[in-house]
């Protein structure tokens, strides 16, 4: 199954279950519905935009999104016998990755991995310079 597949599913079912139609999403969100259909049976590969979006017009997160993207993946390959011959965070992070609280690891230690991915904000407010250099005149003063 491919990604863009679950993903429209996904798009489909949250849609259908808000009680919206593609008319409904053209007007909010201002996506064309036939964009928006060939998205939901997945024959069209989203753009990043395309998702943030859709994302914001039904007011849920893009990991959200993509956590139950995710959960059908694996559902997908349960159903049709595809086994990982990796795990992941060993690939990530090595072998002595340990998961807190799992059998056989110190469960009181949890892994360090703050710096694995650095925190990027989403959004930096447009008036957030504007606010410091108020306060860096006010404080001149």
């Amino acid at each position: 199954m491919l990604i863009r597949e679950q993903l429209g599913g996904v798009l489909r079912d949250i849609r259908t279950s808000l009680g919206m139609t593609l008319g409904d999403v053209r007007d909010g969100a201002r996506v064309s519905p036939a964009h928006l259909s060939e998205l939901e049976r997945g024959k069209t590969e989203p753009s990043s935009e395309i998702i943030r979006t859709l994302a914001n017009f039904y007011q849920i997160s893009q990991a959200a999104l993509f956590a139950e993207v995710g959960t059908r993946m694996a559902a997908s390959d349960s159903v049709h016998g595809i086994k990982s011959k990796r795990d992941l965070e060993t690939v990530l992070f090595g072998d002595d990755y340990v998961i807190a609280g799992a059998a056989g690891s110190m469960s009181d230690q949890m892994p360090d991995i703050r710096h694995v991915m650095p925190v990027v904000p989403d959004h930096v407010p447009d008036d957030i310079f504007e606010n410091r250099s108020v306060d860096a005149d006010h404080n001149a003063q």
